[in-house]
């Protein structure tokens, strides 16, 4: 076996689970581009305009195959232990829409190499004529939503340079679009909960679009300190909702530290770590290999596993924050 082998292996035995044939998916998130139409002041995909991988179809392809290669079709330490049957390629940003019809080739390319597909968008491209996703090349979408106020959209920088920002009711529309066009797609709405937003009531929203999943993320320390809010008000917004009836998938900053394995726009592995802001990255997977460049990533096994305990069915490799983003 080789080093990196024997490195992923043992990292992989650090969780103290049995989770042999418990989880259904696995979830590898690329990070596809930095471009976004929106300025989140939480945004933490900033890599400094990278050439990103996508600009090469070549790469695409040699990137999507290596990963299918080893996650699906071989059999790693990790499928040993997660017992997954399925694997979801979840493409994120910045804002992946604004590829246009590079999106839709990576999303086409993905399904036929064997993969479930995934995009977390603002959704304001969503609503736009000039671009719309091929039929079914999507089995779950999720769609970033922070509040019902324009005025706290506004101020957080969800809104693009001429004042838009997607609505409640251009949300709807949205996902009623998507409805027509991708046979079975499952639904997500992202919320990153700060001090703006903190107070909001969104039952009667989520009640109404009723999603197969909502995700509540504290914000965490990547722009601006005045956003940050205290375990105790993330934990009232949870709390607020749940004894409504609504079930949430709550990630507090704690769950977030050092438990994701992301790719980013160069096509690396990366992490972020407990010092906050600051990532450590792999060498780009194309170059040298999925294992070799998973070997160089550390990530907390523990934590990793105990953010879907919550009658989840799935686990994933590189859930970044797109804080959707």
């Amino acid at each position: 076996m080789s080093t990196q082998s024997n490195f992923v292996e043992n990292k992989l035995n650090e969780t103290p689970l049995a989770l042999s044939n418990y989880l259904d998916e696995l979830v590898i998130n690329w990070h596809i581009t930095e471009a976004c139409n929106y300025n989140c002041t939480y945004c933490f995909a900033k890599w400094g305009k990278p050439n990103e991988l996508h600009r090469s179809l070549e790469a695409i392809e040699k990137l999507l195959d290596q990963l299918a290669n080893y996650f699906i079709r071989g059999n790693p330490k990790i499928k040993d232990i997660l017992g997954y049957r399925t694997v979801r390629l979840n493409l994120a940003g910045g804002e992946p829409m604004m590829l246009g019809s590079t999106l839709s080739i990576v999303l086409i390319l993905a399904k036929q190499k064997g993969f479930n597909t995934s995009i977390i968008t603002n959704g304001s491209y969503l609503l736009k004529n000039k671009f719309d996703l091929p039929k079914n090349v999507l089995d779950m979408v999720g769609i970033s939503f922070d509040s019902l106020d324009y005025r706290t959209r506004k101020a957080v920088g969800r809104i693009d340079r001429k004042g838009n920002s997607l609505s409640a009711e251009e949300l709807k529309r949205a996902l009623h679009k998507l409805s027509h066009t991708q046979i079975g797609l499952k639904t997500k709405i992202n919320t990153v909960v700060n001090a703006l937003n903190w107070r909001e009531d969104l039952s009667s929203l989520i009640s109404e679009i009723a999603p197969d999943k909502w995700k509540v993320l504290q914000v965490m320390p990547y722009g601006g300190d005045d956003l940050l809010i205290s375990d105790e008000q993330f934990n009232q917004f949870v709390e607020r909702h749940e004894k409504k009836g609504i079930t949430t998938f709550p990630e507090s900053n704690s769950a977030m530290t050092e438990s994701y394995l992301m790719i980013d726009p160069k096509g690396r592995f990366y992490q972020n770590s407990s010092d906050m802001g600051c990532y450590v990255y792999s060498d780009c997977i194309h170059e040298v290999g999925v294992e070799k460049a998973l070997s160089q990533i550390n990530f907390n096994t523990n934590t990793f596993i105990s953010r879907y305990s919550r009658n989840e069915s799935n686990i994933v490799l590189g859930v970044g924050h797109h804080y959707e983003k």
